[in-house]
């Protein structure tokens, strides 16, 4: 790992590994074209060659495996050859014996050099880099070539990405302090070091111009592989492909994944277990049961929870039940949402569920359309967009059905205003594979569940199907826990503890990006709860010191991350608070009258 990477946790990652064995070296600072990478590959074959293993694959972190294990262990049983790739000074128009030839002290500072747009700093980088090539034009007046010393050795250039046996790993150790010597200050000696070595010594008779990696230089560099390219990739003879980003193509992974593993024809009707928690909704029972009871779907199971209700919904409930095979009745005492939710949980049988609040209602294909997205698209849940039910109906729906990874859910919840975010953030408008909720329930005694469960549940998939269809029907009423006069109730700040946990999450899955905008948005929480709390509501409960204590903690805990103008401006919302709430409260009132 490397040491500019925030917020590694090794124990975290071993985690995420079922089977395999998982060794971390010690950490150390990579720079871009420096010896530095070919320090860490030596010390990786240093740790890698303790186990007599018969052949070490270098693969780079936006490598994926094409073929399956069984297919590449196959092939390397029964091989003795070491496969690297290679080309000589001036071969495909590569003329590159002038990142040996000389000395590039600056490299590790200047990187790529592309340092566009204004600023200091982007201005010094800028001059660094100009100073590199002038050190360059110096040595070449002065006809200072390193290579003189080396007259017997043929350079040779490469991918640095190799498989080879443990033979030539044990000859890669064997010469690292030459290797070190040779390449110091060159420039990228990560595509020299391996072919060079190979190309001169005992092993160039087994060498294979031939890395196995399926890497395309022609459409980019490397071109990064979309779903459009999977019969490509499926049908080459490579075993890795690069580069490939799970971030941004989660269903070209999927169906990688699925090809390796000849999945491509597996169809079943399974299971589905609806939950639906209710409390006294007996105006809504029927048409929301009834909504259930269509569903194109069959093979479902429809979950009642009476979580203890005063009024006729058990008696309701209990009725369904008694007239269709697969709706369940289950009485418990009250409890809440979050606990019916999970006394759902608790009884379901289902390969997947779904949650349905019971003054809603769904599409008859709700089922059918978010079951079909999972299977299609070999994820772990489905979104869909909904309807709001009130004097006016308004959709809200994402604006195209895709597949999305983690890393995207995730920072669509750290932006707390897009329709992105509450599209994940609610419980009810998806379909769940249960899996996922192993060991995980809903927080009970908060009425912020869906907060604190919907990064949870993310974190653990491997990636969401979204649609763009609004197949589930939210009725908005005055007596709900978001709607009118009960938004005062100071049990709202168990949102900070839902967004202190999301940020805790995310620093776990080192997602050290998102887990800046999981912080601006604890901050742009308090914002908004101070100007959704009335005065009285304020005074009352004593919550300017509440929030005061809240920031000041994640100010200090934090510091680092945040930005100066944010340092600045959460300071005055600790010194001044109440001066800050108006200020919000002004802000709020100008955008309003636009």
């Amino acid at each position: 790992m490397d040491k500019k990477a925030k917020y590694v946790d090794e124990d975290e990652i071993s985690s995420w590994v079922n089977k395999s064995d998982i060794r971390f070296i010690k950490r150390t600072n990579i720079n871009w074209g420096t010896i530095s990478i070919v320090e860490c590959e030596i010390a990786l074959l240093k740790e890698a060659t303790k186990n007599n293993y018969s052949y070490f694959h270098l693969i780079s972190g936006v490598d994926f495996p094409i073929k399956s294990q069984d297919k590449i262990h196959q092939f390397f049983d029964d091989e003795d050859r070491e496969y690297i790739s290679w080309h000589v000074n001036g071969e495909h128009n590569d003329y590159f014996m002038d990142k040996i030839h000389f000395y590039y002290p600056l490299l590790k500072f200047v990187g790529k050099g592309e340092f566009d747009g204004p600023g200091r700093k982007k201005a010094f980088m800028r001059s660094l880099v100009r100073l590199q090539w002038r050190l360059l034009e110096l040595q070449k007046k002065l006809n200072i070539y390193r290579t003189k010393k080396y007259k017997n050795i043929e350079f040779y250039k490469g991918d640095q990405w190799f498989s080879i046996t443990h033979d030539f790993a044990e000859y890669i150790i064997k010469n690292e302090r030459n290797i070190l010597r040779m390449y110091n200050l060159s420039n990228t000696p990560d595509e020299m070091v391996i072919p060079t070595l190979a190309m001169n010594s005992i092993f160039r008779e087994r060498a294979e111009n031939n890395s196995l990696r399926q890497i395309d230089w022609h459409r980019g560099t490397p071109y990064e592989y979309t779903v459009d390219d999977y019969e490509e990739l499926i049908n080459n003879n490579n075993f890795f492909a690069r580069k490939i980003s799970y971030d941004k193509e989660p269903l070209l992974v999927n169906n990688l994944i699925r090809n390796i593993h000849g999945l491509n024809d597996q169809r079943n009707e399974p299971l589905v277990s609806i939950i639906v928690p209710c409390y006294n909704v007996e105006k809504y029972m029927d048409e929301c049961v009834g909504s259930l009871l269509a569903q194109t779907y069959k093979n479902i199971e429809i979950l009642l929870i009476d979580d203890g209700s005063t009024d006729s919904t058990g008696e309701i409930a209990r009725d369904f039940a008694k007239r269709n095979n697969n709706v369940i009745y289950i009485h418990r005492v009250n409890g809440g949402l979050s606990a019916a939710r999970n006394t759902g949980l608790d009884f379901a049988k289902g390969e997947y569920v779904s949650f349905v609040d019971s003054d809603d209602w769904v599409e008859p294909d709700y089922t059918r359309k978010l079951l079909d997205a999972i299977e299609n698209d070999y994820s772990d849940m489905a979104v869909c967009g909904y309807i709001k039910e009130q004097t006016d109906t308004a959709r809200v729906s994402f604006d195209g059905c895709k597949v999305i990874s983690p890393h995207e859910a995730m920072k669509a919840l750290g932006d707390i205003y897009p329709k992105e975010n509450v599209l994940l953030v609610i419980a009810w408008n998806k379909l769940y594979r249960k899996e996922l909720f192993e060991d995980l329930r809903f927080k009970e005694g908060v009425i912020h569940e869906d907060e604190f469960m919907s990064h949870r549940v993310i974190s653990r998939a491997d990636s969401i199907s979204v649609l763009s269809d609004c197949l589930y029907h939210y009725r908005i009423r005055e007596n709900s826990i978001t709607g009118g006069s009960r938004m005062q109730d100071i049990k709202h700040l168990d949102i900070m503890d839902a967004f202190e946990d999301r940020l805790e999450t995310v620093s776990n899955m080192m997602y050290g990006d998102i887990r800046i905008l999981m912080l601006y948005t604890f901050f742009e929480g308090i914002k908004q709860l101070m100007v959704t709390f009335t005065d009285e509501t304020i005074i009352k409960n004593g919550l300017m010191n509440k929030f005061r204590k809240r920031v000041l903690r994640m100010y200090f805990k934090n510091f680092k991350d945040l930005d100066n103008y944010q340092r600045k401006d959460y300071l005055k919302l600790i010194i001044f608070p109440n001066k800050y709430r108006n200020r919000v409260l002004d802000l709020v009132k100008n955008e309003g009258n636009r």
